[in-house]
């Protein structure tokens, strides 16, 4: 079943749209954290720091790999929070020409200032083998968002994170690998996959911070879908266990134009 009830070229448009504003969200959020300079700051401290014992260099990786990871949550956050808006305007399918032209024009702007932050990663110190697993699975994580981040290639992005979660299935980047697979499969227009991909999500990682996230997802697929009674229970669901998250916000905007 086709996710939008309209014609083809205005499916086209929508695709044009979605593919824009989902790159900017990233670009935003990318932009917003400093992920590079952390990662070169903490690279260095380990070059100027070659004289410690292995121990201490255990430990000071094990360090960086733990604020690594925060950042890395925050950054998924705020590309939650931005791709929320996203999903809200094309589900809505009303950009006009001009400003699906400015969303091109921004979208070009922030590809340029993410390849400027990744060129200026410099390669990572060899882990040791207290931390090698964690270091595997951090790298192979990195370079499916990459895929996003830096090289555009969507296509290429989707078996990166499937290979990840193959990889590494009871990876805490788990949940994160699944949504990240069901935005693209949203953005690249196919909409049952992108169910199936937030449907893991809810079920097979309850608690977790990206539950309501890919409720509402689920919900705004069910509606265009014109199956508005799903939509409404899983809007209300967000409402009930998640009500002070961004996804709560937007379902209760859904729930009152039903």
């Amino acid at each position: 079943m086709t996710y939008f009830n309209v014609k083809a070229d205005s499916f086209k448009v929508s695709r044009l749209v979605c593919v824009g504003l989902f790159a900017a969200a990233i670009g935003n959020a990318m932009a917003a954290a400093p992920v590079t300079d952390a990662n070169v700051s903490s690279t260095s401290t380990l070059r100027s720091n070659s004289n410690l014992s292995v121990e201490q260099r255990v430990e000071r990786l094990e360090r960086m790999l733990e604020a690594r990871n925060q950042v890395l949550i925050e950054l998924q956050a705020q590309v939650d929070d931005l791709t929320n808006t996203v999903y809200d305007v094309v589900g809505k399918n009303e950009l006009q020409g001009n400003e699906i032209e400015q969303i091109v024009n921004r979208q070009r702007e922030l590809y340029q200032e993410i390849d400027r932050r990744f060129s200026q990663l410099d390669s990572k110190p060899a882990a040791k083998p207290a931390v090698a697993q964690a270091a595997g699975e951090d790298q192979s994580y990195d370079a499916a968002v990459a895929l996003v981040m830096k090289s555009k290639d969507y296509d290429a992005a989707i078996p990166a994170f499937e290979s990840f979660l193959t990889s590494y299935p009871k990876s805490s980047y788990a949940p994160n690998a699944h949504y990240w697979l069901g935005q693209l499969h949203y953005t690249q227009g196919d909409r049952e996959q992108a169910a199936k991909q937030f449907e893991t999500v809810v079920s097979k990682y309850p608690g977790t911070a990206k539950v309501a996230e890919s409720q509402l997802k689920l919900g705004i697929i069910a509606q265009h879908q014109g199956k508005n009674d799903v939509a409404k229970q899983l809007y209300q669901t967000v409402l009930k266990d998640s009500p002070n998250s961004s996804a709560a916000k937007l379902a209760k905007q859904r729930l009152d134009q039903l």
